[in-house]
């Protein structure tokens, strides 16, 4: 398995090389301390299996590399490890396509099991930050939301609407992908959002509290594990 870290302390650095080598003893890592060296690796043409991004870093922060790898279409599992408090920027993270946020606040045991939960396809995100998130939506929304009462109620915003509607359909990760032209990591990361703004643990409960508060129509909510229509 080969790792990219980056992260602007050496500290830090040492110490997760330290728990990598529990999660995996053959791992191999790729430092970085800046985001724009970070840039330059994921360039290069290396594979990675995994890539852990600090937040607050000098120069280029470690949104900027999200975007940076959503740009150039990398799929790629990105988990963001910071000391970050602002549920803002953290929603941010998850919109741009992280698969988790890890307060770097957490002990070995629990940055281990988060990180195993991702690589076996599932989004992390701690509880506590699932609330902050969730109370979010009480709040204006992104401009690009539409102009629904329930939709400005809530927060969501327009491509997590797409997500949703097609979830509703009984769609999977990846034909939401294929549908919607994202990689299907930024497809979980909007679930993983809606889950958080709609508290729901499910699909069925999300859609099904979608329907509760407005946000989709009866018909939209009807079959939500069936399998896409017509497909």
């Amino acid at each position: 398995m080969h790792v990219l870290v980056v992260d602007d302390h050496q500290l830090f650095l040492d110490g997760i090389r330290h728990l990598l080598m529990r999660l995996e003893q053959t791992v191999r890592i790729t430092e970085a301390t800046q985001a724009d060296a970070a840039m330059r690796a994921l360039e290069a043409g290396a594979e990675f299996d995994l890539v852990l991004i600090d937040l607050c870093m000098p120069g280029m922060d470690g949104l900027a590399v999200l975007r940076g790898i959503n740009e150039r279409k990398l799929r790629l599992p990105v988990v963001v490890v910071s000391g970050e408090q602002d549920p803002y920027r953290i929603r941010a993270v998850l919109d741009q396509g992280a698969l988790g946020f890890i307060p770097k606040s957490v002990g070995g045991e629990e940055m281990l099991a988060a990180l195993r939960s991702v690589l076996d396809g599932d989004i992390y995100l701690p509880p506590r930050l699932e609330q902050q998130i969730s109370r979010l939506g009480t709040r204006r929304p992104p401009d690009e939301a539409f102009d629904n009462p329930a939709l400005r109620e809530c927060g969501i915003t327009k491509r997590q609407y797409q997500v949703l509607t097609l979830m509703a359909e009984g769609y999977s990760n990846k034909q939401i992908a294929d549908t919607l032209f994202l990689t299907e990591h930024t497809v979980k990361s909007h679930v993983a959002s809606l889950f958080a703004i709609l508290m729901a643990s499910n699909r069925t409960g999300c859609v099904q509290n979608a329907v509760k508060r407005g946000v989709l129509t009866l018909e939209h909510g009807a079959q939500p594990e069936a399998g896409p229509r017509g497909r």
